[in-house]
């Protein structure tokens, strides 16, 4: 299960990452900060990005750059498409997206901690720090994590 304040962070990283790219040459940047839960071994998505522009099409992808790589695991970014009607604003878009994906080794359980950066074709740079609890798997039969799906 989701909590809350996890669907916020998730659906601002989605919404704010879409957003239509252009305006001023001057690169802006923030930071975030948050927590995630993953298993042991299994692939858990922490981050959808890409760039929708005002007419509906997919614009250039963002640039992600490992900042600093997580000690228990490895982080991917996977490029792929989203379904269509996961943007509210162009629902019939299939946009090309950038998933950022972490793995913890599977023998290993207790936090972990990466930081990346997204850097929009505007210059816009957003960097990501996230700490990880590894757990065990859940019991069979739990509620699966959203997060864990494969796909962007």
């Amino acid at each position: 299960m989701i909590s809350l304040a996890r669907l916020a962070v998730f659906s601002f990283a989605l919404l704010g990452a879409f957003a239509a790219s252009g305006g001023g040459s001057l690169a802006q940047g923030n930071s975030a900060y948050r927590s995630a839960d993953a298993v042991a071994g299994k692939s858990h998505r922490l981050g959808v990005y890409g760039n929708v522009q005002k007419d509906c099409t997919s614009g250039p992808l963002p640039t992600i750059r490992v900042v600093t790589p997580p000690r228990h695991g490895e982080m991917n970014v996977r490029s792929g498409t989203l379904k269509a009607g996961r943007i509210a604003r162009c629902p019939n878009l299939a946009a090309k997206a950038q998933g950022i994906f972490y793995t913890a080794n599977s023998s290993y359980r207790g936090s972990d901690e990466l930081t990346y950066e997204v850097r929009s074709a505007s210059g816009k740079v957003e960097s990501h720090t996230v700490r990880i609890m590894v757990k065990e798997a859940p019991p069979s039969g739990a509620a699966p994590n959203p997060d864990s799906d494969q796909d962007l």
